[in-house]
């Protein structure tokens, strides 16, 4: 325990960077939206990428494997377009965020309906679930400015949280150190 409350430091300054960070979505969100869509783009790759493997190599396995493909080719789809034009990728990202909230909704709508007709007893949670996520996506959607300063005030409140706890997790190690 020791050589971990040596270092508390080390994630006082982490929980620093994090409230900096925070600070900086919320006074520049147009950065902190084309930052977001770069990470969202290189996210979507790789998910689509292990999505779309993972479909293929259960496709005998999996009864929906399909929408499982469709989805990891739909996030290949869109890693391409936002990375093409960051600037577009920061007016658009709320229309693409909401379209994909949308069909990964549709998605779980279907792997309700599998679960109801595979018996599972609370087939019914998941179905309200993806009800709530294509309600959720349509919001984003629908209103694009609403839908920009939505993302962008729960990225900052999100950075903002996770600094304020790692920054407090800090102080309880120098606590302990002493």
């Amino acid at each position: 325990m020791h050589a971990i409350t040596k270092y508390w430091w080390l994630t006082l300054l982490r929980g620093i960077i994090l409230v900096v960070l925070a600070i900086f979505v919320f006074r520049h969100p147009v950065n902190a939206l084309v930052a977001l869509g770069t990470y969202i783009s290189l996210s979507l790759l790789l998910t689509g990428i292990l999505q779309t493997t993972f479909a293929l190599f259960t496709k005998n396995i999996l009864p929906n494997w399909g929408w499982t493909l469709a989805g990891g080719l739909l996030d290949i789809l869109f890693a391409i377009i936002l990375f093409s034009n960051p600037a577009i990728t920061a007016s658009t990202i709320p229309f693409v965020v909401g379209f994909w909230i949308i069909f990964y909704g549709i998605s779980l709508f279907a792997n309700a309906l599998q679960e109801r007709k595979d018996g599972a007893a609370n087939w019914w949670v998941g179905l309200l679930g993806a009800i709530l996520v294509v309600f959720a996506g349509y919001n984003i959607m629908h209103d694009l400015m609403t839908g920009t300063l939505v993302i962008t005030i729960w990225m900052g409140l999100g950075f903002l949280l996770a600094g304020i706890l790692t920054i407090l997790g800090a102080l309880a190690l120098k606590a302990l150190k002493s």
